[in-house]
């Protein structure tokens, strides 16, 4: 297996590194190739298929997914996929229209979203997202399902067989299953290593993540589960008092949150303002150690 990140896929081919490689060609390879939205969803994918599938990753690590827009290569990459891996439920928001077209086109594309049990807006924005939906046309609920292992459990088997479908392959789960549960228990050993977990969030996306390791949510700094959302000067005011009366010990912000609010708003808590990496890998070798980085981050800040 070779993850190719799309920003790097240039740089390779010039310097010979894959021997059938042009610079806009990305499906030359001999291998099927898959292409993955996002460096998290992609780091699943790539441990589930292995050495049996070149694994492209189209959003550069770093950049917010809820606001990419795609480039013409881009396009190109997608249409030229065997199949293409998405989250859905509004997550990549610029590519949208592209999958949607790359579909009727013939590519196929897989959205977990589709394939797990969603976590549903609460009602504080649920008006708001209900907009969203009449929108588009995978805008029901918390798109940030990586956030728990066990999500993953749920989506493994049909994707799996998707894979195998556009590509040949016959791939087996079976493995990555196990992986995904062992993980679960070892954030489940760290998070149980404090005693309360009450979080202020940058967006509304620490859901799955606090549903599963019992953790409480407040609030958060964008009131929505999209970092394009603004927040008013009269829901930060709502959310320092609610900050105050759960005693909350730190602020986590990240990918998408102004920086300025947050730090305002934790120094007027008297709090840390701590920067989660919650989108993307952010140097992490895998998902398994991503998302012990962050339930480690979240532990030692709430200790």
């Amino acid at each position: 297996m070779r993850i190719i990140p799309k920003t790097a896929l240039s740089l390779v081919c010039l310097a010979g590194l894959l021997p059938a490689c042009s610079t806009s060609e990305p499906e030359s390879s001999a291998r099927p190739n898959i292409v993955v939205t996002y460096s998290v969803l992609g780091s699943v994918v790539a441990d589930l298929v292995g050495d049996a599938a070149d694994v492209t990753i189209l959003i550069p690590d770093g950049q917010d997914p809820h606001d990419y827009q795609p480039s013409a290569r881009d396009i190109e990459t997608i249409n030229n996929a065997d199949i293409v891996v998405s989250n859905g439920l509004d997550f990549e928001e610029g590519l949208e229209d592209v999958l949607a077209s790359a579909m009727d086109n013939g590519v196929s594309v897989y959205m977990v979203g589709e394939n797990i049990t969603v976590r549903e807006p609460d009602e504080d924005h649920a008006e708001e997202d209900h907009a969203e939906e009449e929108d588009h046309a995978h805008g029901a609920g918390d798109p940030h399902l990586w956030l728990s292992p066990l999500s993953f459990t749920e989506v493994l088997p049909s994707l799996t067989t998707a894979i195998n479908k556009a590509t040949g392959l016959s791939i087996d789960e079976t493995t990555s299953l196990t992986q995904l549960t062992q993980l679960d228990d070892e954030i489940t050993e760290v998070m149980s290593s404090i005693s309360s977990c009450v979080l202020v969030s940058g967006h509304d996306e620490m859901g799955y993540f606090a549903d599963r390791y019992g953790c409480t949510v407040v609030g958060a700094i964008i009131p929505s589960f999209s970092t394009t959302s603004e927040a008013t000067a009269k829901q930060i005011a709502d959310l320092k008092v609610l900050a105050t009366s759960n005693n909350v010990k730190a602020v986590f912000t990240g990918l998408g949150t102004p920086t300025e609010v947050s730090e305002q708003l934790a120094s007027e808590l008297g709090i840390a303002a701590v920067s989660l990496s919650t989108h993307y890998l952010n140097g992490a070798a895998n998902y398994r150690e991503f998302m012990l980085n962050l339930a480690n981050q979240i532990a030692e800040a709430l200790r």
